[in-house]
């Protein structure tokens, strides 16, 4: 990326998170979920959507379940590439802690968005199938890839920093309080929709 291209970029990112808003429409979660795929600024942009609302009626729901579905693909390979990078010029188990804790927090922040109590019931817990199939996914490749090592000290890391231990480390969303001060419930998907049906789940560590 050149340097104009790069500033250009900032910018927006930058415009993106000024006009950032809690989000009650598609297109308000889209700039959202937006802001939260490029990784730019994932507190603000789960600050926001903690708070926000959604009709579930029509077809928002398997629309919005895709969208937010390939969020997190896109997310989750992301750390996968990361993580094979990182982990392809050796088996240096200080580096190796490094890069499986890096995941494992970043794994906790997509947790943070699948959990958002805004979303239909089903829908979290889709999102956070998906989340959990990656971590044991990668987790086991990695076990895998250690039983070449005699000395046990690579299976050993690899165990101290599991990944699948990620929803520890999620930071709890306050829930979004009503105008009268109660907490507002999310608004319940139809039940002809089966938002956990578009999640797609990925074996993407290689």
């Amino acid at each position: 990326m050149g340097f104009a291209a790069g500033v250009a970029f900032c910018t927006s990112r930058e415009v993106m998170r000024a006009v950032l808003r809690v989000p009650t429409t598609y297109a308000e979660w889209s700039a959202c979920l937006e802001l939260f795929e490029a990784g730019g600024d994932d507190d603000a942009a789960l600050h926001a959507m903690s708070s926000g609302s959604l009709s579930w009626t029509g077809g928002v729901a398997p629309m919005f379940a895709r969208r937010i579905s390939d969020v997190l693909n896109a997310r989750l390979k992301r750390i996968s590439d990361d993580m094979t990078r990182e982990l392809r010029f050796g088996t240096d188990t200080s580096a190796l802690a490094r890069t499986m804790l890096d995941a494992r927090k970043k794994l906790g922040q997509l947790n943070r968005l699948a959990s958002l109590s805004v979303f239909a019931e089903e829908l979290r817990q889709g999102l956070e199938q998906q989340i959990a199939h990656y971590a044991k996914t990668a987790q086991s490749s990695l076990e895998d890839s250690a039983k070449h090592d005699r000395s046990g000290q690579l299976a050993n890391t690899i165990r101290q920093c599991s990944l699948l231990t990620f929803s520890a480390h999620t930071v709890a969303v306050s829930e979004h309080p009503s105008r009268n001060g109660t907490s507002a419930g999310p608004a319940p998907a139809p039940a002809s929709v089966s938002a956990s049906g578009f999640v797609r789940r990925r074996n993407i560590l290689t």
